[in-house]
């Protein structure tokens, strides 16, 4: 039985050449794993093709999910299509099966306002509405939390940069750097903690680095 340990990339994240990002999905399938792939505006052929499909085609499966917490009621609807007939060029996605559409409604009970969101994703897996819902979902949450770590700890929304490749680069660090204090665990303090010990404490700076 395959393993369909899921690979997410943000296309709106990765290296602009659609080129490069069909080999990324090449390689994933390569280690006998199975993608998820976010489709953004900066892919406007692909993203039209499967706006076009949600629009005229069948869906094969529909999964709705409900979550409540944190003051907010957000429900989540994964609809997935397997006929891929106007997806230009969808062959030269390796083992392509699928694309996906998440739409997210949340209710913030404290101001009683409501938001809405639209999703679009290619994948490898099955039509699997249940297993994707709750994958994406995972993945965002997973990706909510990173974003908070950098706006909050290491202040990112705050910097003034206005190159983009600094931009970019001042981002990456900050990604290792959350990522090394996550896996620090010898010093159970705060990410702030850990921060300022490593600024003040060489030795311990270079555990950090080793970890």
């Amino acid at each position: 039985m395959r393993n369909h340990k899921n690979h997410f990339f943000e296309l709106g994240y990765m290296i602009d050449a659609m080129g490069c990002q069909r080999e990324i999905a090449k390689k994933i399938r390569e280690q006998e794993a199975d993608y998820i792939l976010q489709v953004k505006n900066n892919q406007k052929t692909l993203l039209e093709n499967i706006e076009d499909s949600f629009a005229v085609k069948k869906a094969v499966e529909i999964d709705t999910t409900e979550d409540c917490g944190h003051g907010r009621v957000e429900v989540r609807k994964c609809i997935v299509i397997s006929d891929l007939e106007f997806i230009d060029n969808a062959h030269k996605w390796k083992d392509l099966r699928i694309i996906v559409k998440i739409e997210s409604k949340i209710y913030f009970k404290k101001t009683e306002k409501e938001t809405t969101s639209t999703r679009y994703y290619i994948s490898s897996l099955p039509a699997d509405a249940g297993l994707l819902n709750e994958s994406i979902r995972s993945h965002w949450t997973i990706e909510n939390n990173l974003h908070w770590n950098l706006d909050v700890i290491f202040r990112e929304d705050n910097q003034a940069k206005r190159n983009q490749t600094a931009i970019e680069n001042a981002n990456l660090i900050a990604k290792l750097a959350n990522t090394m204090l996550d896996q620090e665990k010898t010093f159970p303090k705060s990410k702030n903690r850990k921060r300022l010990k490593a600024f003040t404490d060489s030795t311990y700076r270079e555990l950090i680095l080793k970890v």
